[in-house]
């Protein structure tokens, strides 16, 4: 949260994301400039961090603030809507994608660990997109075919920390795709050293064995229907499960 919007600047967006990161992953993305440009791909890729923060506002004020914030931008003219949005197309999808890949990292110290384990939580969530033809037809929207409703989401599966919150890997897929098979696409930060915890939407025997080879240590919730009976209490408190049919 920036307590003072005034003084945003891109400062404040470099500590998170380094430029030389930026530029490394602009350039391996194939967007940067031939050309020496007043909107430069690094600058559009902090426009973009800036509207992030403050999703409320509108292109020319995120850049007001982002100006305001950074002397040596006040004196630019000629930067409009369009430019921005024109600007934010040539930068494409991908290279905020694989920025967020290069600095996502745990925030909890060792002071936050489980037993010496980091713990994690894998969940889904459904925002709301713009209204575009686009977007339509990338994620779709609620009801049916002929009689869809509201507007387009996005199905986003994430795994966050939970002393931090921060969120360490994400995958965005459409409404309609199932929430489990969106999940199999997340593997960073998750293996030996940590624990996965995970709604019962999202089990899987398939799943559990991949990331148990992993060496991650799994808490998941079950549906009533698929949970296994107790066949025996261990000497440590664990038990033994009775076998059933689980896939």
């Amino acid at each position: 949260m920036i307590s003072r919007p005034e003084r945003l600047g891109p400062g404040v967006l470099t500590r998170s994301c380094p430029p030389e990161s930026v530029d490394r992953v602009v350039g391996e993305a194939g967007r940067a400039e031939k050309h020496r440009r007043l909107l430069s791909a690094r600058f559009t890729v902090y426009f973009v961090l800036a509207m992030c923060l403050f999703p409320q506002a509108g292109y020319l004020e995120v850049l007001r603030l982002v100006k305001t914030g950074d002397p040596g931008l006040r004196s630019w003219s000629g930067v409009n809507k369009s430019s921005l949005t024109r600007a934010r197309q040539r930068l494409g999808w991908p290279v905020p994608r694989e920025l967020f890949r290069a600095v996502a990292r745990p925030l909890g110290t060792d002071g936050k660990l489980f037993r010496g384990l980091r713990v994690l939580a894998l969940d889904g969530t459904l925002p709301a997109v713009p209204d575009s033809a686009g977007n339509n037809d990338t994620f779709g929207k609620s009801g049916s075919q002929r009689s869809p409703m509201g507007y387009p989401q996005a199905r986003v599966v994430a795994v966050a920390e939970c002393s931090s919150h921060a969120v360490l890997d994400a995958v965005v897929g459409g409404f309609k795709d199932s929430e489990r098979i969106v999940s199999d696409a997340l593997g960073a930060h998750v293996g030996t050293g940590t624990l996965l915890l995970a709604d019962r939407g999202l089990w899987g025997l398939a799943r559990w064995h991949r990331l148990r080879d992993q060496g991650t240590h799994l808490l998941w919730r079950i549906e009533r229907c698929k949970a296994r009976p107790v066949q025996d209490v261990l000497p440590d408190g664990s038990v033994q499960p009775g076998m059933t049919n689980l896939t």
